[in-house]
């Protein structure tokens, strides 16, 4: 009887024991992937703006500037030579050269001779000029041609002994070449259209 009562203790000892031991919390289980991140939304808020400034800017295309001018030398008379027809054939082929620009050739020689013999082979070589010009489709009338003679030197016609100087002569037998793009097209000075006349009024009847 002692030893059963002693095993019915013991039993009972146990059993309090296994209840009071703490039961182990349950492990958190993961996000649903249906619920709301708060962590998600900020980053696709801010990943608009990140990709937008770091995200290098276009760089431009430079545009070409329209051709202004360029300088003709002449050896003697009034012949182009293949330089001369280089270098014309060169600003007509200039992309941005516009359609309606203006030729201002202005001739000049340099000072060897009587005053009108120079004024006559400075307008020689100014049409010269403008006669390849007009051979390559340019409309006779934008081209200007001017006569100036040897009074426009840009360099001088004797050195400083009072020799000749064969290379500033050269320079002074030269034409001018002057492009003179066309005014801009304002829209708003457009002319308006002619308005249609009113129609008549209809005979008044008597």
């Amino acid at each position: 009887m002692t030893k059963t009562a002693s095993a019915l203790l013991t039993l009972l000892l146990l059993a309090a024991c296994d209840g009071a031991s703490p039961r182990p919390e349950p492990s958190p289980s993961p996000t649903s992937t249906t619920g709301f991140d708060n962590s998600a939304a900020a980053q696709s808020i801010m990943q608009p703006e990140v990709i937008a400034a770091s995200k290098p800017e276009p760089t431009p295309t430079p545009v070409a500037a329209p051709p202004t001018g360029a300088t003709i030398l002449f050896e003697r008379g009034a012949l182009l030579d293949d330089q001369a027809r280089a270098t014309l054939d060169e600003l007509l082929a200039a992309p941005a050269l516009p359609p309606q620009a203006r030729w201002i050739l202005r001739g000049s020689s340099d000072n060897d001779g009587e005053n009108a013999a120079n004024l006559r082979v400075s307008r020689r070589r100014a049409e010269a000029v403008r006669d390849y010009l007009i051979e390559k489709k340019v409309d006779p009338a934008l081209v200007t041609v001017v006569a100036l003679g040897a009074g426009r030197p840009i360099a001088p016609n004797v050195k400083l002994d009072g020799s000749d100087d064969p290379d500033g002569r050269r320079r002074n037998r030269r034409v001018d070449i002057e492009i003179v793009a066309p005014p801009a097209t304002d829209p708003a000075e457009a002319p308006a259209s002619e308005a249609s006349p009113p129609e008549p009024l209809a005979n008044a009847q008597g």
